[in-house]
């Protein structure tokens, strides 16, 4: 006959059929025994609809049944807008625990949905019903010992029942079809505590980013792809045992935590439904992934593998950051949250359509208390459970300040040591332009790093542009001010610890392919030669040195753009090319550990120590140290002969290649590369 939906807590909206004449001054809402009349504000005539626009003296819960009483008839009061009206946050924000606490005696379950009106826990197909506490939360304790039992939500919010799974679980059945209950201090007990390496500063750090399956899909280990193999490879001269070599300071691990496109029960390349696919598609924010572990169905297998992994990673002195993904879900039709509070969780705009930002089809609304509450929630345990040392956040422009400047202050609590940084691009997303979490609000964000594609765009270029690694020729100060790693496109940061240095990342091609791409009669020593210019660049800069897995192996994708859904063949890392610029790069890291300028942050410091000589025909930078060293670092892209002098005691110690140590008076430069000398 008509629908009714809860607009806001005092305004309701009916749509009639026009040939349905309702009276509307005998229109009222029932719950349980009482009527409240409702008060006609506006009606509208639409096509052959009418509607009405209604107001009740009286505050209407959501969580309880409404029946809407007219002269045609009585319909069920159904959820519309409430949930994204100011007033549904301020009453039913929640600021405690979710999810649920284990004893062997006894578990309390906790969920949040202020707009349900039956929420029922099942397990094991017996269903029992939640209590209604207060703020929106329900809550049910069961009274014996659920270790390993399965379960999900099922409730009602109109009529109709629907399941769904814990938003706040902690382990789940493969491709997420069930939670389980697990007892947390029964998972693997880490030994190691945060990264805290002697003297650790972020001025120091040296990201290298890498993906879990990739790291092994092209070895001989046995569970090849998963959180297990990448750890047996601690004392081989592979994966982990190669990093420790390279003396890195941080791994940063493309999405570990449960994403979809893939079957996580199937994780063999040669089987005809094996889907590949980065992680970039978040299911569970607390749970991790299980098509990265061996056996996606246990329930503390992926726990046990990912915490010994990381238990592994810091005792051989390197950190571990977690890519993470808080701007979009895989699938906004099964994400729990949304499914318990329809209309909170995603940003929509003027005419409540939702917006698509993040080109997946959906926005998370950060700003909204709950959504915060949950990020911040699921960052933290992390960080606490699983000893996390820091975050990556993807397209972190699509992310409210607030949020990043609440979770930037809990993180530092618990590890002053712990790093946070991400995508800063500057998009449009339904905030104003002073609530998103990038680069132009850099100055807001002081203990956030943002990657630097100013940085990344000049040096290499894209296939339309060239860069300076294509041989065109640079401004002598545009490479001084590059060097000094505190500018961005729009301005300055704060200091260089903002600025991520970077000239290949897993997205996009890799920056041996992309040198192929645009310069295909380029000979193979020439290719080297460039890609070991990037390196000594991105290395030798002031800031935080970002490395992608297999940059100094001269990476290839087989020229692709976007891998993030192709095969091991693609995405699978030959950690034994052959050749490959891993002595160069170790040299260069040794470099930049040992002089001291390189560490620096604050931009007057940095100005004082690196000056531009301009009495040479290639760049060169004049670099001072705390303690009177003087270093001149001269920069090549081309094939000229270039001869420079030098005043006596001079001596080169990095020759393009490899460090050395030879006093020279007069040096000849013919080829691309860094070149180091010190008075």
């Amino acid at each position: 006959m008509f629908k009714a939906y809860l607009e806001d807590f005092y305004d309701i909206k009916i749509i009639a059929p026009i040939i349905k004449a309702i009276d509307q001054k005998a229109i009222y809402a029932k719950i349980d025994d009482e009527l409240i009349s409702l008060f006609c504000q506006n009606y509208y005539h639409i096509n052959n609809e009418e509607h009405l626009y209604l107001k009740s003296p009286k505050l209407l819960e959501p969580h309880k049944d409404i029946t809407i009483v007219t002269n045609i008839g009585e319909e069920h009061l159904s959820l519309g807008k409430i949930t994204r009206s100011p007033l549904f946050e301020e009453k039913y924000y929640f600021n405690d625990w979710l999810g649920y606490q284990y004893t062997k005696e006894a578990t309390k379950f906790r969920i949040w949905s202020p707009v349900a009106k039956e929420v029922r826990l099942v397990i094991d197909n017996k269903f029992y019903p939640l209590v209604y506490q207060d703020q929106g939360v329900w809550q049910i304790t069961i009274s014996k010992d659920l270790e390993g039992a399965k379960y999900h939500y099922n409730f009602r919010i109109n009529e109709e029942f629907i399941d769904t799974l814990d938003p706040y679980a902690k382990s789940s059945l493969a491709n997420s079809k069930e939670n389980y209950v697990i007892d947390l201090n029964k998972t693997y007990q880490m030994t190691e505590t945060y990264f805290t390496k002697p003297n650790f500063k972020a001025n120091q750090a040296i990201i290298y980013e890498i993906n879990i399956r990739d790291a092994t899909s092209k070895t001989n280990l046995t569970n090849k792809g998963t959180f297990k193999a990448f750890e047996d490879t601690k004392d081989l001269k592979i994966g982990l045992g190669y990093l420790k070599d390279l003396n890195i300071t941080h791994i940063q691990l493309l999405p570990v935590m449960s994403f979809g496109g893939v079957d996580e029960n199937i994780k063999d390349s040669n089987d005809a439904n094996f889907q590949y696919n980065w992680g970039y598609n978040p299911m569970e924010y607390f749970v991790p992934s299980g098509f990265l572990a061996s056996d996606a169905q246990d329930p503390y297998c992926k726990i046990n593998e990912l915490k010994k992994l990381i238990d592994t990673i810091h005792k051989l002195k390197m950190g571990v950051n977690l890519d993470v993904v808080y701007n979009h879900v895989y699938d906004r039709m099964w994400f729990p949250f949304e499914r318990l509070v329809p209309g909170y969780t995603f940003r929509t705009d003027e005419k409540d359509f939702l917006t698509n930002s993040s080109w997946c089809g959906n926005d998370l609304k950060t700003d909204h208390l709950m959504i915060r509450k949950l990020i911040i929630d699921s960052v933290l345990f992390l960080q606490t459970f699983y000893k996390v040392d820091g975050f990556r956040f993807d397209l972190m422009g699509l992310i409210d300040i607030e949020t990043m400047k609440q979770l930037t202050k809990e993180v530092m609590k618990n590890n002053p040591l712990a790093m946070i940084y991400g995508e800063g691009w500057e998009m449009d997303v339904a905030l104003p332009e002073k609530q998103r979490a990038n680069m132009s609000n850099a100055y807001l964000l002081t203990n956030i790093a943002f990657f630097n594609d100013y940085f990344r765009n000049l040096w290499r270029g894209n296939e339309y542009q060239l860069g300076y690694l294509d041989q065109k020729k640079f401004d002598k100060k545009l490479v001084l001010k590059l060097i000094k790693g505190y500018t961005y496109q729009a301005g300055e940061f704060q200091n260089a610890l903002q600025s991520i240095n970077y000239v290949e990342c897993h997205d996009n091609h890799t920056l041996y392919d992309l040198l192929k791409i645009k310069h295909p009669q380029f000979s193979e020593e020439k290719l080297i030669d460039l890609v070991r210019l990037a390196l000594g660049i991105t290395v030798l800069s002031c800031g935080i040195c970002f490395i992608h897995a297999g940059q100094e192996l001269l990476r290839t994708k087989k020229l692709y753009h976007n891998s993030y859904n192709l095969d091991d063949e693609i995405n699978g890392i030959n950690w034994q090319n052959v050749p490959n610029l891993t002595e160069s790069l170790k040299d260069l890291l040794k470099i930049r550990q040992s002089i001291s300028s390189f560490k620096l942050s604050e931009k007057q410091a940095i100005d004082q120590c690196f000056k531009l000589d301009d009495s040479f025909e290639l760049p060169v930078v004049r670099i001072t140290t705390s303690n009177y060293e003087i270093y001149q670092m001269i920069i090549s892209n081309d094939y000229l002969s270039h001869t420079k002098y030098f005043a006596p005691n001079t001596y080169l110690i990095y020759d393009g290649k490899r460090l050395t140590l030879q006093n020279v008076q007069r040096f000849e430069i013919n080829k691309p590369g860094v070149y180091l000398f010190k008075k």
